[in-house]
């Protein structure tokens, strides 16, 4: 499919394509209620009496294996599946906490974190902190960072 094509296809299905946004298959399950896998993260799987709470345990799911890799230095495994309702696929979005940290790693990649921190005029400390799903970096910092990164910092409401 051609990015327009997709990008067409998510606007039929009033979605628009979020690249934290990952598909979630879900299927009834006679012993465990409704399973929740995602297409995109095989070992990533969560379950529910119901659809919502299925939904809700797979964010979480989803939320805490992002945060594992992120914390073993794991490249991140980007959505290629398009949530698809008619077919069972339902979009369940990363938290922003973890897709910052994990923007920031994969940004900072090849770099020494201290080096980094220098050029951002902030401690090494800090910088770290930001790499880490419990970082808040405000959007003033954010700029500063991408700086450092020699990377643009762009903000956007679709």
């Amino acid at each position: 499919m051609k990015f327009k094509e997709i990008c067409d296809y998510a606007k039929k299905r009033g979605w628009a394509p979020q690249p934290m946004n990952y598909a979630a298959k879900i299927e009834k399950d006679n012993d465990m209620g409704f399973v929740v896998s995602f297409p995109d993260l095989p070992n990533v799987n969560a379950f529910g009496d119901t659809q919502e709470e299925a939904l809700k345990q797979a964010k979480d799911a989803l939320d805490g294996a992002m945060e594992c890799d992120l914390d073993l230095g794991n490249t991140m495994i980007l959505p290629k599946t398009m949530p698809d309702s008619d077919k069972g696929l339902y979009p369940v979005e990363l938290s922003p906490r973890i897709e910052i940290a994990y923007k920031l790693f994969e940004a900072r990649r090849g770099q020494k974190k201290s080096e980094v921190a220098r050029r951002a005029n902030i401690t090494p400390q800090a910088y770290q902190r930001f790499e880490t799903p419990k970082g808040s970096p405000s959007v003033e910092t954010l700029y500063k960072l991408a700086h450092a990164l020699g990377k643009q910092l762009i903000v956007e409401f679709v």
